[in-house]
Order: C-alpha cells, then sequence, then structure tokens
C-alpha cells in the first residue's frame, strides 16, 4: 500500500503522459483514468527519473545535484500514488464503442474540408433565421399533434436522438486524436443532460483540443441547417411537403436552437467553456469567477479568499470580464424558463389535472391524463435525482 512509502521504492510512472505547459508548469495524468494534474518543472524531471527506473531516494540525490536544492520527493511520490495514478492497480473504465474507432476512419471529418462544410452550415442557419423570422421556434411548437402526451413523448424521443447524436460527435473527435472517452448522464442548472468525458484531450497540444470541444456543436449546426432549409423552402412555396413533417422538423428546430443557446452559457461548464479555457490558458475559471463574484456582492471565507489569492494568473484575468458572461447567463435562464417552461409547464400539468378530475375513471382520457402527469413527474425528478447521486457519490 501507498499508505508506507519509503525511500528505496520505485515509482512505476510509465503510463502517464507529461506535457509542458508553461515555463514552469507540466501537466500529467493516466489516460486510461482520465485523471490529470498540475505539477512544477521538478516535478516533471522527478517523474522522467522514476521512469528510468530510479529509486524515490536516488532521484531526490540526482536531483539535489542537478539544481543545489532539496526536494522532498519522498511527499512528492506519496502525493501521487494519493491522486491514483501510481502504486495502485490502475482502473480499465468500460469505454464507449464509438471511442475505440482508429483514427484513420474518423479523421475525415474534422479535417479542413468538413471544419468549413461545418462552418457554413452555422452560417447558413443563422442567414434562414434572418430571410425568415417566422423560422424562430416557441413553445408553441413542443405540441405538434392534438395529443399532449404524444407530443411530450415524441418531442423527448427526438431530443434523446438529438443530443445523443452530438455527443457521439465528440467522442469520434476525440478518437480521431486517438483519446478514449465515456458519456455519461449529467445535470447543469435544471436540464438533465448527456455529457462525453473527454478528460483524455488535455494530454494533446492545446490548439488540437478545440476539434472535440466543438464538434457537438458542428453536427448540430448541419442538422439545424437542414431541417430550416426544408421549412424554409415549404414556406417559399418551392417544394410541398406533408405538414406533419414541417411540424416535427420545427421540434428539431427548437431542440438544436435551445442547445445552442445552451452551448453559449459557459458559465456551466458547456463546450464554449471548455473552448474559452482553453483559449485563454485557464485551469479553473469557473471556480474563480464564481469567488470573483462571491467577493463582489458577498463575503468571502477565510479558504475562499486564500483560494482565491492563490488562482492562476490567467484565470483571474479572465474572470474580471467573464463574470459579466456569468451573469449574463443566469439572467437567459430566467427568461427561459418565464417564456418556454412556465408556459409549458402550463399545458403538460393543467391538462391532465383536468383531466383527472373531468374525464370517467379508467377512459382513454383518464388514462392518458395520469401517463402524462407521471412523464412529467419524471423529468421534473430527474435533475434531483442527478443532484443527490452525485452528492452521493462525492461522499
Amino acid at each position: 500500500m501507498w499508505a508506507h512509502v519509503t525511500p528505496s521504492d520505485t515509482v512505476a510512472v510509465a503510463h502517464l503522459v507529461v506535457r509542458q505547459e508553461d515555463e514552469d508548469e507540466y501537466l500529467v495524468g493516466d489516460p486510461d483514468q482520465g485523471i490529470y494534474f498540475s505539477v512544477p518543472g521538478q516535478g516533471a524531471r522527478l517523474i522522467e527519473l522514476f521512469a528510468q527506473g530510479h529509486t524515490i531516494a536516488e532521484a531526490a540525490d540526482i536531483l539535489r545535484v542537478e539544481t543545489g536544492a532539496d526536494v522532498d520527493a519522498l511527499d512528492f511520490a506519496t502525493e501521487i500514488a494519493a491522486a491514483g495514478v501510481v502504486g495502485v492497480e490502475r482502473p480499465r473504465g468500460r469505454f464507449w464503442a464509438v471511442s475505440k474507432i482508429p483514427a484513420r476512419f474518423v479523421k475525415p471529418l474534422f479535417g479542413r474540408v468538413a471544419w468549413c462544410f461545418y462552418a457554413g452550415c452555422f452560417v447558413g442557419a443563422v442567414t434562414l433565421f434572418v430571410l425568415e423570422p417566422g423560422l424562430l421556434p416557441t413553445y408553441e411548437d413542443l405540441f405538434f399533434t392534438p395529443s399532449v402526451l404524444l407530443s411530450i413523448m415524441a418531442v423527448n424521443v427526438l431530443a434523446l436522438s438529438l443530443t445523443g447524436l452530438h455527443e457521439v460527435w465528440h467522442a469520434l473527435a476525440g478518437a480521431a486524436l486517438g483519446v478514449r472517452s465515456t458519456i455519461r448522464l449529467d445535470q447543469r442548472a435544471y436540464f438533465p443532460v448527456l455529457q462525453t468525458d473527454l478528460t483524455g484531450v488535455w494530454a494533446v497540444p492545446p490548439g488540437r483540443r478545440f476539434g472535440p470541444f466543438l464538434a457537438g456543436m458542428a453536427i448540430d449546426s448541419v442538422v439545424l441547417c437542414a431541417a430550416l432549409t426544408v421549412k424554409f423552402g415549404w414556406t417559399r412555396g418551392w417544394f410541398d411537403v406533408p405538414p406533419t413533417l414541417i411540424r416535427i422538423l420545427g421540434v428539431v428546430v427548437l431542440t438544436l436552437v435551445v442547445g445552442t443557446v445552451f452551448q453559449a452559457l459557459a458559465f456551466l461548464r458547456t463546450d464554449l467553456y471548455m473552448v474559452l479555457l482553453t483559449a485563454t490558458g485557464g485551469r479553473n475559471l469557473h471556480r474563480i469567477t464564481q469567488l470573483s463574484l462571491k467577493k463582489r456582492f458577498w463575503r468571502l471565507t477565510a479558504a475562499d479568499a486564500a483560494e482565491l489569492d492563490n488562482a492562476h494568473p490567467r484565470d483571474v484575468s479572465t474572470a474580471r470580464w467573464y463574470q459579466m458572461l456569468y451573469l449574463a447567463g443566469l439572467l437567459w435562464l430566467c427568461w427561459y424558463a418565464f417564456h418556454f417552461l412556465l408556459p409549458s409547464a402550463r399545458i403538460v400539468f393543467g391538462w391532465p389535472a383536468a383531466a383527472l378530475t373531468a374525464a370517467p375513471w379508467g377512459s382513454a382520457d383518464w388514462w392518458e391524463a395520469l401517463a402524462l402527469a407521471a412523464l412529467a413527474a419524471v423529468q421534473l425528478g430527474l435533475p434531483l435525482f442527478i443532484i443527490i447521486r452525485k452528492r452521493l457519490a462525492r461522499r
């Protein structure tokens, strides 16, 4: 057990990746477990010496000769063992098959031509909204059939399918770089979400991280542009398609537009947050922004103040203007809740409440109302369930 590390021990570090971030800062991690942390230059040198087979005591002596300073190699070895990356059997996670696809098969999906196509679809979607503002979604698009229950069930299936495609594209972009990933259920604000764990992408150079982070929005732009093109052509009378298809495409547009705006809420640590973090070279921008806002409007505890004082300079610098985006995102969530969630909730809960009291017990309308009420309860309870599960897992 690594609780009793001794100077005569050797450390198994061959599986670790070490990459320089700044002049005296290195990123160290285990790609299989998705555990990464920063160490100073001396820490990186110790890992190099461990990899050469030197014991902890020998590595400390070598570094002492090289730098002229005493280095507590024993403490360093204990710390990285406690992080779970050395000295213990490294568990292998169950990765989705999509992340195991050989890079050569998926690289064309994320080459220069592909990214030009994705960008063109995004510009095309925005252009269509400008040319025909009536294409902009409203909450009424959710109820595209006379049956509220059928509408809500279909919307959930469509939303889950589109979200799954979004996350699979993240995983494919990671696979193009040789990065494995997992997809799990998570929660952001009052939204339950699927999330692709691309922790391994931090082991690649910063310039190559943008593709995996933007891949989900890229495929969203393609689907959104296609749906809008059909709706736009139909409104212009260029071709005729079944009205039901147009209503379904309205649900697709609503889901993708809300999803795209949601990604812009970087304070929720969405895809664009990861892009911003990479672009600014920050380490923990989300937390430092929270502390900065707390200091501005409230009072910091001693621990919070110490954490803010020791924050990475880039996080502190970015947080000065990122606070405004954070507050704007909170305001948008309130606006969305008032203009979309509340009107939809009135219909989703109002209709079954009325039907359960008015319809004969056991009739088709009564059972439909009961099923809708149950579905709505699950949707409301899912975010709460995820929050409780995450807190229990942390404990």
